[in-house]
């Protein structure tokens, strides 16, 4: 197994650090810290090259380091390690990490401009005065202009993140806002069309090329800013494709480190110019792209922290060398594939936007017809808490009362509290909730009617409520220890610190932080010094609680192929609703199956089984009498078979084992 030191001298051999710099790493510490210290003043390029090295050598030395061989070890860096052997961080859950850092810092303002009216009403108005006083123009409500200084604020942090894992985003005190694109609006418009109308919008006083320099400069024969509007328009009607070949000014480059710059080149003169944009070009929808872009950053701010700030490089290299020495099958290099594209974001990539927009709303519209009974086949997540809450040392009666409490809609602060210690405020995420049993995506009116169906059949509040309590009260239990060394912990506790990696030394850091007080308890703040660990891990058991798809189970729902792709869309209408049980299979049936001794597997097992097979039978006799017909006898055997298969997340295939047609 190569150690760290053995890769950094590979990377001193092939030039990408000089031996001083190696010493200065291998000395320090924290290793991560010091690349900010030592390569910090380094020329962008070198120190791009620098930290890419330093990642590659230690994403080596992780996946080296797994039990179970080098193909647990790649898989395990991008999502969470269902053995639970790898204990690192991996690229999915650390981006859910910085969500919930970001969405901490916007709390209040996503709580206020959150979709109502089962998501077909928004505060148009409030949303367009936001971005006028994030312009730094005056209106007349104090609290937006809060929440302005906030968006400012956690654009910065942001910036900074991405910064100090090797991106290279400059300040520039002009850019306010990200732009949601539509290419296929942008493209029917055409080229030159499209650059008449937005060139009048711009700033082109501070548009600057890949070296910093602005484009409009004095004494110029051609036109820099015309031949830049040339390349953001093959950008965007390519997707990126055109990034295969080198471009003309400006250059963005092909790492993602260079990405951030990119997102930045476009300079709007004011708030009107923006919205005048957006509403043409953005589908107006300004919530969804305020947190498209946290999430966005989030996600590329831990793709750059695990994989460095050429990501594919990164990939490929750890591939190539698992394959060099025999470790990967067949189905494993195409599984790992899939897997980094789930997690890298190219499986919404691809060029057949027409094609892709027409499949993926017919799913839309499909999956609202199919779930609007959703929330009953979800009154099994009831049992999936209270199995998770005892495998944790939670009480799961406070659970389930959390959760009945932050479903009370004049409970607001509770869920604002709860944003505000890093759990993710995912009903800012159009369909989320639907997205536990299939593939929901987009922004327009499909995607509306969907969201609109889970949150009137209650799946969308059910389901975030849950998540929310869940993790509300995994936190207040490590508040509650925070008296204790990690020694004096129940053996539960200290076997999922040693799940996540969690060390004696991770908790000394973690418990020094102060508590937050909130209505007489006490609630461990995960956004803290020392928090990531502890975040991945709740995060990752709330998986277990409240199922969801991770990257495992999405790699085999689209196949790792591209959402803009005949074979990609074809793919995932063969996986439509396939989620929820695969989500089951790959959590909590591998847990039991994998647990340490045949004793613990018959105890999870069973517990299991029982639980969900009495509440698949609930959730069967609901949707009978939802449906208007007398409830099923439950003496009959095929009942229990039904209640079996509803409860083991088959859904609306339990109804299958009670008839005697294949409907």
């Amino acid at each position: 197994m190569a150690s760290f030191k053995d890769c950094i001298d590979i990377a001193i051999k092939d030039k990408k650090i000089s031996a001083d710099v190696a010493r200065q790493i291998l000395e320090a510490e924290d290793q991560n810290a010091a690349i900010d210290d030592v390569l910090g003043n380094l020329s962008r390029q070198r120190r791009e090259g620098a930290i890419q090295a330093v990642r590659i050598a230690e994403a080596a030395s992780l996946m080296d380091s797994h039990p179970k061989g080098l193909y647990d070890g790649l898989v395990s860096l991008m999502t969470k390690d269902p053995d639970a052997l790898a204990g690192y961080k991996n690229v999915e859950y650390l981006g859910r990490y910085y969500e919930g850092k970001y969405h901490s810092l916007f709390a209040d303002a996503m709580s206020r401009f959150k979709t109502k009216m089962l998501g077909f009403s928004q505060d148009e108005e409030g949303l367009n005065k936001l971005v006028k006083a994030i312009y730094g123009e005056a209106i007349d409500d104090p609290e937006i202009e809060q929440f302005a200084k906030q968006w400012l604020q956690v654009t910065e942090v942001m910036r900074k993140d991405f910064n100090a894992r090797g991106g290279s985003i400059s300040k520039n005190e002009r850019w306010f806002m990200p732009q949601h694109h539509d290419a296929t609006a942008i493209e029917k418009m055409g080229l030159e069309e499209w650059k008449v109308y937005i060139r009048p919008l711009l700033d082109t006083d501070f548009m600057f090329d890949d070296a910093g320099q602005p484009l409009a400069r004095q004494g110029q024969v051609d036109d820099p800013i015309d031949e830049a509007l040339d390349s953001v328009y093959e950008t965007i009607t390519t997707h990126g494709l055109n990034k295969v070949k080198e471009l003309k000014v400006p250059r963005l480059g092909k790492k993602l480190s260079r990405k951030g710059s990119e997102r930045r080149f476009l300079y709007f003169k004011n708030a009107d110019s923006w919205i005048a944009y957006q509403n043409k070009f953005g589908r107006g929808d300004v919530f969804t792209t305020l947190t498209d872009h946290m999430n966005s950053m989030a996600n590329d701010v831990a793709l750059m922290e695990v994989f460095g700030p050429n990501p594919e490089t990164t990939f490929r290299a750890l591939k190539s060398r698992a394959e060099s020495q025999k470790a990967l099958t067949n189905r494993q290099k195409y599984f790992s594939e899939s897997i980094y594209n789930v997690v890298s974001g190219k499986v919404n990539q691809g060029e057949l936007t027409g094609v892709s927009d027409f499949m993926q709303t017919t799913r839309n519209l499909l999956t609202s017809a199919f779930l609007g009974k959703a929330f009953l086949s979800a009154i099994s997540d009831t049992g999936f808490e209270a199995i998770t809450a005892n495998y944790n040392n939670i009480p799961a009666f406070k659970v389930m009362s959390r959760k009945m409490s932050l479903l009370n809609p004049a409970n607001k602060a509770d869920r604002v509290f709860a944003a505000k210690i890093g759990l993710i405020s995912e009903n800012a995420m159009r369909a989320s909730s639907g997205n536990r049993y299939s593939d929901i995506y987009g922004t327009g009116m499909s995607t509306k009617i969907a969201e609109g169906v889970m949150r009137a059949s209650m799946l969308q509040p059910w389901t975030e409520m849950g998540r929310k309590a869940f993790g509300m009260e995994f936190s207040s239990m490590l508040a509650e220890n925070f008296g204790k060394t990690i020694d004096e912990l129940d053996d539960s506790v200290k076997r999922a610190f040693e799940t996540y990696g969690i060390k004696e030394a991770d908790w000394n850091l973690f418990r020094s932080s102060k508590p937050l007080d909130y209505k007489g308890a006490k609630f461990a703040d995960m956004m803290k010094p020392g928090g990531v660990k502890f975040h991945q891990m709740i995060m990752s058991e709330t998986d277990y609680a409240v199922p969801s798809p991770d990257a495992r189970v999405k790699a085999i729902t689209t196949g790792g192929l591209g959402r803009g792709t005949i074979e990609g869309q074809g793919w995932r209408s063969v996986m439509m609703l396939k989620s929820f049980p695969l989500t089951i299979a790959t959590t909590h049936l591998y847990r039991a199956a994998f647990q340490a001794s045949n004793g613990q597997k018959l105890q999870y097992g069973g517990l299991l089984l029982a639980t969900t097979t009495v509440l698949g039978g609930i959730a069967l006799q609901a949707k009978d009498i939802a449906a208007g017909r007398e409830p099923r006898p439950i003496d009959n055997p095929k009942f229990f078979a039904a209640a079996l298969i509803q409860g083991g997340g088959l859904g609306i295939f339990g109804d299958y084992a009670f008839s005697d047609v294949n409907r």
